[in-house]
């Protein structure tokens, strides 16, 4: 023992880097707990032991918390508190505290401590959940032990005693708040390890529940052991878990708890939310290993899931008497519909005959859950109860079972769609009826722009579709009109069950493997359908958001898809509902609005029967029509002639889609100005919209894109138009690099006047770029997104050579590619820029300086290969900024 702080201090350091060494060459997660925790022990008392004799005399040091528990990790909080008897020695109490705690402050150690006599420790039963809380987690450390054995004499009488309501409903208010505050789903992209669903504060309102109502919980271990571990042993020997459950729970709690260390001692802090970028790095140091096709990250992450859903699971079971306990009794002489010999429906829930003690038969879980669906109303706590138990029916045997199948059918055809599905996956009822839908349990993909688990995410599709009954606005009218909503659904519950085995083409794999499930489930008519969504699930958004919507030979190439035309309506909404589902970020009013005008150019093609020539007539009918009303509007203030001649001069029929007569009127007047260029602003929403008027010149998108890079201007998205006699009008929009939202005016003004010097040659792009370094390197660095796909890809086009950019987002890219562009010899006739979350995506009509087409591999290939080069460059200087 230590009785110098300055020599405890050193041998503190000392031991906690054996731990850590241990923890990096394997060591459990429990071994780790209790290592830190026989750590503390020794100093506290090492502490205790300095003062003199008699000090700690009717005085017990009581160790609260996860202290108490002994489950530290490396920078956990260390709560103790000092017990004195009955009516006197809190003084000397205090004192004796102050001392103990003054040293251990010079050893380092910051300690929380209270004082509290044996009454008022006992006295805090039914008045204070977080300070009960951490009592009856506590356990005897140092001192006076039949003081101790006073307190837990007094506890356990309070336990016996008592009325537990009050605790109860208070731990399953905190569950509520903290789920509700860090994420009620296990299935969250960067989860609190210890708040979150499914984290380990779930394993601890389990434990609370138990030790905290029933004296056969409260008991004392002196062994030197988890007491969460400890109190699963406990459940297990009670028949309270299954060997199965018992084993997964353990494994689960001792996971959760070495990503803990991990975080812990790599952020040298109380660190304990999974952030994205410290995801790789836990995974690397827990020693998870790859399994291709996963990287080792995804792996780890999988593992995350399963565990956290674990931890979930074992409060939502072993809580589920204790709910039920709270649960205000149903009003006296309410009726309820009985419904067969075994449910009841009353306004508000289902639920079973009081007689009924367990479901026996697996078609039981099937129809109460197509009863609730059916009547709109959940599973009271009893029936939802037996419904987690009664998952176990299901065998793999009853896949074919045509009983189970018919009440899915039944629930695909009602308004609480979703909602079921998400109960019957939760209690695991799903992945048993569905198999292929197990696989997707807790299927992850490591990048934000996917943000959730693929179970997560198909589910939240289903939600999203089923929402727009509520919604207003073109979806909603589709959703509406849709004669077989059950067809939609089964697409969304399907649309990714591929994933697993490849995402790579998932969409065709998933075409047969739909199939084969819809045969199964009775659905044989909607396989056909079914098929077609499954299979062109990407297809839309891919079209909407990389390809210009105006050209007919894209309408033409999309139109074609469809063997019929209600198809293309399910199409819509089932891209609306996958793409919401990805992220709260993904869906926005300008998706939606170039995915809602895909839609409908693409119906009124369908809807006359276009093809062909006819596709093209229609398309230049449309123009004309459009550039007509321009003409009509804006003659009386420049003239016919004028305006009829920017309209001719600008071949791209979306110019006339995007701008407004009052936009077009300002593009005339300054393209006719002696100016070489002009720079105009808007602020339609949370993003700012510039649009440039100038003459044509080589580098001349690159410069504009290089001037709002400097300025930290983050490009959006982007339209390129180029009038035949040399004048580009070029809008892009833009947010604030650091804040996502619109531009401060200042800011625009700065970009106003270095556009036109840099357009006139008075500034160096190149200078911009050393003037903003500093800053950039400052700047906080998004996740650094090592699985983004890197490529770049080339796709025929009757008119031009599309090249199809993926990139990791970085400062400058796009002023970067247009560049390597330009010197390659190309010309950009139009372009769609798209910024997702995890990186970009972004689309160039091009063709070369004589307007021809790239049409030979090797110009490709040597394309390709310079694009890539600068893609890499670009990635090097941010590691270089970041280092």
């Amino acid at each position: 023992m230590q009785t110098d702080p300055r020599r405890l201090r050193v041998h503190l350091q000392s031991r906690k880097g054996e731990i850590a060494a241990a923890h990096r060459s394997g060591a459990g997660g429990f071994a780790t707990c209790i290592a830190l925790t026989r750590m503390m022990d020794e100093a506290i008392i090492s502490a205790c032991r300095s003062l003199p004799p008699g000090t700690m005399d009717s005085i017990a040091l009581i160790a609260l918390g996860g202290y108490g528990r002994r489950e530290l990790s490396p920078n956990s909080d260390v709560d103790v508190m000092v017990l004195c008897p009955k009516g006197g020695r809190r003084e000397s109490a205090a004192e004796a505290a102050g001392a103990v705690l003054h040293f251990l402050w010079d050893a380092g150690i910051d300690m929380g401590h209270s004082v509290r006599t044996v009454d008022e420790a006992i006295g805090l039963y039914g008045v204070t959940f977080d300070s009960w809380a951490s009592m009856i987690e506590s356990r005897f450390l140092y001192g006076d032990a039949a003081l101790a054995d006073e307190l837990y004499d007094g506890m356990r009488a309070a336990i016996r005693g008592g009325s537990p309501g009050w605790f109860v409903e208070a731990i399953f208010a905190d569950v509520a708040a903290r789920h509700e505050r860090y994420g009620s789903s296990v299935k969250l992209l960067e989860p609190n390890i210890k708040k979150s669903a499914g984290g380990l504060r779930d394993f601890h309102a389990a434990f609370w529940l138990h030790r905290g109502t029933d004296p056969a919980y409260f008991t004392r271990s002196d062994a030197m052991e988890c007491a969460t571990k400890h109190f699963l042993d406990v459940l297990r020997a009670n028949a309270l878990l299954e060997a199965a459950e018992h084993g997964a729970t353990v494994r689960a709690l001792e996971f959760l708890l070495r990503v803990r260390h991990d975080m812990h001692f790599r952020r040298e802090s109380q660190h304990d939310t999974l952030e994205y970028a410290l995801q790789t790095e836990v995974a690397e140091g827990i020693g998870v290993a790859a399994e291709p096709p996963l990287e080792p990250v995804e792996v780890f992450m999988h593992e995350y899931y399963v565990h956290a859903r674990t931890a979930h699971r074992l409060l939502q079971r072993t809580g589920q008497r204790f709910r039920e306990s709270i649960e205000p009794p149903r009003a006296q002489g309410a009726a309820g519909t009985r419904i067969g010999p075994m449910f009841v429906l009353y306004d508000d829930a289902l639920t079973v005959d009081a007689s009924v003690a367990a479901l026996t038969d697996p078609a039981q879980v099937l129809e109460a859950y197509a009863l609730s669906a059916e009547h709109e109303v959940p599973a009271d706590l009893r029936l939802r109860g037996l419904l987690e138990r009664g998952a176990e029916l299901i065998r793999p045997g009853h896949a074919d079972d045509a009983r189970l199948a018919a009440p899915l059918r039944r629930i695909l055809r009602t308004h609480r769609v979703a909602e079921t599905l998400h109960e019957m996956n939760d209690a695991d009822v799903l992945p048993r009826l569905i198999p292929e839908f197990g696989a997707l349990v807790a299927f992850f993909q490591h990048n934000v722009y996917h943000y959730y688990t693929a179970d997560e995410h198909t589910l939240m599709a289903i939600a999203n579709a089923e929402r727009l009954r509520e919604k207003q606005g073109v979806l909603h009218e589709v959703f509406r009109n849709l004669p077989r909503k059950d067809v939609l659904y089964a697409a969304a519950l399907l649309h990714d069950i591929a994933k697993p085995r490849g995402v790579a083409d998932h969409e065709v794999a998933g075409v047969a493997m739909s199939a084969e499930i819809l045969r199964r489930l009775g659905m044989e008519d909607a396989v056909e359908d079914v098929g077609f969504l499954v299979r062109n699930h990407l297809v839309m958004e891919q079209t909407a958001f990389r390809r210009n919507v105006h050209d007919p030979d894209t309408l033409k190439e999309f139109a074609a898809r469809f063997p019929r035309p209600g198809l293309l309506d399910y199409l819509y909404v089932l891209t609306y509902a996958d793409l919401a589902a990805l992220n709260a970020s993904v869906w926005t009013d300008w998706k939606d609005a170039m995915l809602r005008e895909l839609y409908q150019r693409t119906a009124e093609v369908l809807r006359r029967n276009l093809s062909g020539e006819a596709i093209d007539e229609f398309h230049r009918e449309q123009r004309e029509e459009a550039a007509g009303s321009v003409v009509a509007a804006l003659s009386g203030r420049l003239g016919r002639e004028r305006v009829r001649a920017h309209l001719d001069g600008i071949q791209d029929a979306s110019y006339l889609a995007l701008f407004s007569e009052d936009e077009i009127l300002e593009h005339i007047r300054k393209a006719g100005d002696p100016d070489p260029v002009a720079v105009l602003f808007a602020r339609p929403a949370a993003y700012t919209e510039i649009t440039v008027v100038a003459r044509d010149a080589p580098f001349a998108l690159s410069r504009f894109c290089a001037v709002l890079a400097a300025n930290d201007a983050n490009i959006i998205d982007a339209n390129i138009f180029t009038r035949d006699d040399g004048v580009v009008i070029d809008r892009f929009r833009v947010t604030d690099a650091a804040t996502r939202g619109a531009l401060e005016q200042k800011r625009c003004e700065k970009i106003d006047a270095d556009l036109r010097q840099v357009m006139r040659g008075a500034l160096d792009i190149d200078h911009l770029f050393r003037e903003h370094a500093r800053k950039w390197k400052r700047r906080p660095k998004a996740a650094a997104g090592a699985l983004v796909r890197t490529d770049v890809r080339f796709e025929e086009n009757p008119r031009f050579t599309i090249i199809d950019v993926y990139a990791p987002d970085a400062v400058g890219f796009l002023y970067r590619v247009t560049e390597a562009m330009s010197r390659l010899g190309l010309d950009i006739y139009f372009a769609r820029v798209a910024t997702r979350v995890d990186g970009i995506v972004d689309a160039f009509y091009t063709l070369d300086r004589n307007g021809r087409k790239v049409g030979d591999g090797a110009a490709r290939e040597a394309i390709r290969e310079k694009l890539l080069d600068t893609i890499n460059a670009l990635g090097r200087e941010r590691l270089a900024r970041t280092s």
